[in-house]
């Protein structure tokens, strides 16, 4: 019944496929884009501001040291560093003892033996950057893409935690009252006058900042407005006759709250968290943005926009308008999301 309601809303569903879109490819993303390496900081300066389809032929090099090759659950999560570098070039031509090259914008003519080539009848490779290269010469794509693996993974623990921390401190606010909902209370009343956004700079200049540190800041921010609607659905749940029936019959209190008045809630919890999910990705952002979040090399989209939001007035506006893009994208399906849920669970309709 609720997925029927649900696909009448045409933008929730149309949010439902993008967002699933999303977190399928920033799962598999290492396995998809062209820079594989970890944090995806794989710099050619003579490639720098590159507009997007640019393409450049390479030759591929053996590394000094290479590195073991991680197994695929390592690949998929971290990233892994190729056993050959790539040397962008203009042209190439082989000789009976080396290959010689025109390095990429360089009209000085270089070669290197056969033995270092890291496959001496396949030592070419072509590469596309889809939506061109930053300053660095790093690939635009590869840093969006796991980029937005980063907001989605904050927005997911940060949901997380707001639910274990709000659904907690409600439930207890709303059923005992009393003193326990006047601490309860207090506390919410203290978190909620404070700026969300000096609140999370403050925790992280207390707990250090770093990939986990943002989940843990975020979502300790993000719970207090959950705990506040299932304080007031709790209130009036425990009055109906049914709860006080249980109360008679010697129920105990965490039957009482697990069995007859969270189910009642659910639906009220699941859009609060979906909301908490795109407030979350707009606090990761804003905060990389100032620089109170993950710190380079990792990328993040708030990140990239800081470092490349002076390039909108020149010829390299991509630069900071598609990560910009892909925040308002992310939240925008979060947020159709959470109103074809709404619209689900409205049992009026």
């Amino acid at each position: 019944m609720i997925w029927k309601r649900y696909k009448k809303n045409k933008l929730a569903v149309g949010g439902f496929i993008f967002m699933s879109l999303c977190v399928l490819v920033s799962v598999f993303g290492y396995l998809i884009i062209p820079d594989h390496t970890p944090d995806v900081n794989t710099m050619y300066p003579d490639l720098a501001l590159k507009k997007p389809g640019f393409q450049c032929d390479y030759i591929r090099v053996k590394t000094s040291s290479p590195a073991e090759q991680p197994n695929i659950f390592i690949k998929i999560t971290s990233g892994w560093n190729s056993p050959f570098d790539l040397v962008p070039i203009d042209s190439v031509w082989s000789k009976t003892d080396s290959v010689y090259y025109l390095p990429y914008s360089n009209s000085l003519v270089q070669a290197i033996p056969h033995s270092s080539l890291y496959d001496t009848n396949d030592y070419t490779l072509s590469r596309t950057s889809l939506m061109g290269t930053d300053r660095y010469g790093r690939d635009l794509f590869s840093r969006l893409v796991i980029g937005a693996r980063v907001s989605i993974a904050v927005g997911l623990v940060a949901v997380i935690i707001s639910v274990i921390i709000g659904l907690l401190m409600g439930l207890l606010a709303g059923y005992y009252r009393g003193k326990i909902d006047g601490f309860i209370m207090w506390i919410i009343n203290i978190i909620w006058s404070l700026p969300t956004l000096m609140f999370i700079i403050a925790l992280t200049f207390a707990i250090g900042k770093g990939f986990w540190q943002i989940f843990v800041a975020v979502g300790l921010t993000t719970w207090v407005e959950l705990a506040r609607i299932v304080r007031g659905q709790v209130f009036s749940i425990r009055e109906m006759e049914y709860i006080q029936a249980a109360k008679i019959l010697g129920f105990k209190d965490f039957r009482i709250l697990i069995k007859h008045i969270l189910p009642n809630i659910w639906g009220t919890v699941i859009i609060m968290s979906v909301a908490n999910f795109a407030s979350a990705i707009l606090l990761e952002a804003g905060l990389s943005f100032l620089g109170q979040g993950l710190q380079p090399p990792t990328p993040s989209l708030g990140q990239m926009i800081k470092e490349n939001y002076a390039f909108i007035v020149f010829d390299a506006s991509h630069l900071a308008i598609f990560p910009g893009l892909m925040i308002a994208l992310l939240v925008m399906s979060v947020n159709f999301i959470g109103n074809g849920l709404r619209d689900a669970f409205d049992v009026n309709e």
